[in-house]
């Protein structure tokens, strides 16, 4: 006979089906329960018998345990206050009383319960554990580190730890320590898959997108289901100058075919009104509603909404909400804070909406929502703005774009279809900033070339491209700003593409971008051209530059993130700073180089050209959305009469 918790729980039953009072036999059944995971069942036995014995210490540590294995946070927390105001809590209770309190967002009064046991137990690895986990809403990311080096100290198995350290330190542009930390961890066991998806992130703020792209692979090999990482091994695969469009075609199908396809079955019904011309409800989807780039690109869509013809329903997926969200907040009729739900569960509250078109806002990006898109909650789904590419998700209907981005003979492959705006499918919001300053050449008599794109997206080509300006304008120099920049290994991997291009490097300058918004804004202020990466273009760093009157040279690719440039500079007037090739790249740069004036005119006006642009105007961009919106759903209309 097995002697197991499951296998005493009939034995017991038959006791106390013979005494039902029996305190030792209900305590015992409920200790066989918890044993065995049935924690309902535990809190109902410990319940029944404190409804006997009130107060009883013995029962209310069991109730309390069982309902923290329950996740009945709330009930765990409140007999565990009853134990402590007591003083009845003994060694194996400080932990999950702690912990009760962090599932109910109260950290502040878990950090006083674990700073009160580990007084009592400096050693405790757990406990140290717990208080990197509570302290950083409190006391921030430097209280949490020491903790989680702490619970490493005393026990460096603690593999979860090493895990949560190396995020915090990525999240706040520590870059060098993540990576540290991450090959630490693999010293001791190469085998926890877990770390290579943090590890793959500090890698590729580090410059390394191809070293971080084989984390990601090594994770997806060993965990096949785990479908953030592959969203990970998407975008950063973007970075890389020898993915062709055939082959990010099928890393997103795949995807897709993994991860989308066997929710196809459960796809609800979808019994929407389907009136052509009645007032439609838009559901955005985003986990970036903050600030983020994606927001300023949000802004002027909101605020210039038609609400007599589109109601507006926001999905926040956010970690923390911030002055930014108020400003999108306040041109939304109805807000959903959904950082709580499942993704099954967004789905359903998106279902239950009744929204009509639904658009997600960040593709394979972090905390993205794919999932719940695969779920087709609504009966029109679009992917804009957040993502450079297709999703490949069948149950996404349309991409939003434009025909400088996604022209007709694109070799890009989609799995939506292409819905390219009659102009550019972006408009910006420009930031509040000090006026551009005169012409930084004027007074250092050389040139300054600049690109303040993050280094994963500094590829051998883009290096390549750089070099060949500098060395068409012997005078230049190029300045590099990053916020990871005070990386040692950051700053050699970025280095030695430039020594493999033939620059001289003795002309490359870096600057930190750890700095507020308008200082970064500022620093714009050093350089008089500012170089576009390669393959992966900017977008956000393309139109900053601009207002700040600092024109940009960039060249055209073979895919959505390669042709940001050639969208955002031809809606200013600027097409001629495109390069179709690697030597009219030098060519563009060095003859603006060569023409102070021509720069120095850009300067003074390239603001108010770009104020009066397609790119800025808020509200004809927004009705060139809501004409496509119309569009999408008067087709998905014609479907349903048929």
């Amino acid at each position: 006979m097995t002697n197991t918790p499951k296998a005493s729980v009939p034995l017991l039953q038959l006791a106390l089906s013979l005494e039902p009072k029996s305190i030792p036999a209900l305590n015992a059944l409920g200790l066989a329960f918890h044993a065995s995971h049935d924690y309902a069942e535990a809190c109902r036995c410990f319940e029944q018998a404190l409804g006997i014995v009130p107060g009883r210490v013995e029962l209310l540590r069991n109730l309390a345990h069982a309902q923290f294995g329950r996740k009945d946070w709330a009930k765990a927390q409140a007999v565990f206050a009853q134990l402590h105001v007591r003083g009845e809590k003994i060694q194996k209770d400080w932990i999950p009383h702690a912990l009760s309190l962090h599932h109910l967002k109260r950290n502040k009064e878990a950090v006083a319960v674990l700073e009160q046991f580990l007084a009592q137990d400096p050693n405790n690895a757990e406990a140290w554990y717990a208080l990197g986990l509570c302290v950083y809403d409190v006391q921030g990311a430097s209280a949490a580190i020491h903790a989680y080096r702490q619970c490493i100290t005393h026990n460096p198995k603690k593999y979860t730890a090493y895990l949560n350290l190396v995020a915090i330190a990525h999240k706040h542009s520590n870059a060098q320590m993540a990576a540290n930390v991450a090959r630490d961890l693999l010293k001791i066991n190469k085998n926890y898959l877990p770390i290579y998806g943090n590890y793959g992130l500090a890698l590729a703020s580090l410059g390394k997108g191809r070293e971080a792209v084989e984390a990601f692979e090594r994770l997806i090999a060993g965990q096949p289901a785990n479908y953030r990482c592959r969203s990970n091994l998407l975008f950063y695969s973007q970075y890389l100058e020898d993915t062709t469009a055939r082959k990010l075609y099928e890393l997103h199908h795949e995807w897709d075919v993994r991860h989308a396809e066997p929710l196809r079955r459960s796809w609800p019904k979808h019994r929407n009104d389907p009136s052509p011309g009645r007032r439609l409800r838009i559901g955005y989807v985003s986990p970036d509603l903050k600030f983020h780039s994606c927001a300023w690109f949000m802004m002027d869509l909101l605020a210039h909404h038609d609400r007599s013809a589109f109601e507006i329903y926001a999905y926040a997926n956010l970690e923390r909400a911030d002055k930014v969200t108020d400003q999108l907040k306040a041109n939304v009729d109805v807000w959903r804070d959904v950082d709580t739900l499942t993704e099954t569960e967004l789905a359903r509250q998106i279902h239950q909406d009744r929204i009509d078109i639904l658009i997600d806002l960040a593709g394979h990006t972090g905390r993205n929502s794919l999932i719940t898109f695969a779920c087709k909650p609504a009966p029109v789904q679009a992917t804009w703005l957040g993502y450079p590419g297709t999703t490949g998700l069948r149950a996404i209907d349309y991409r939003i774009s434009d025909p400088w981005l996604t022209p007709d003979d694109t070799p890009e492959i989609f799995s939506e279809q292409v819905y390219n705006l009659p102009r550019v499918s972006h408009c910006f919001r420009a930031p509040e900033a000090a006026e551009p300053n005169a012409l930084p050449a004027r007074a250092k008599s050389f040139v300054t070339f600049g690109s303040f794109n993050n280094f994963a997206k500094v590829s051998d080509t883009a290096a390549r491209l750089w070099t060949a300006a500098l060395n068409r304008v012997p005078t230049a120099r190029l300045l590099l700003k990053s916020r990871y920049i005070g990386s040692a290994e950051s700053r050699e991997a970025i280095l030695d593409r430039f020594r493999r291009a033939g620059a001289d490097l003795s002309r490359i300058d870096f600057a930190n971008g750890n700095e507020r918004q308008d200082d970064h804004l500022n620093q714009y202020g050093q350089i008089d051209i500012a170089l576009d990466s390669f393959p992966y273009g900017g977008m956000t760093t393309t139109c900053e530059a601009l207002w700040m009157g600092v024109p940009v040279v960039t060249m055209l690719g073979d895919r959505t993130c390669a042709r940001y440039g050639n969208s955002v500079l031809n809606a200013v007037g600027l097409g001629e700073l495109v390069a179709t090739d690697p030597e009219q790249f030098g060519e563009i740069a060095a003859r603006l180089a060569g023409d102070l004036d021509q720069l120095a005119e850009l300067r003074a006006t390239l603001r108010d050209r770009m104020a009066r642009s397609p790119l800025c105007d808020g509200p004809g961009f927004t009705r060139a959305m809501e004409a496509a919106y119309r569009d999408m759903w008067n087709r998905w209309c014609q479907t349903q009469s048929r």
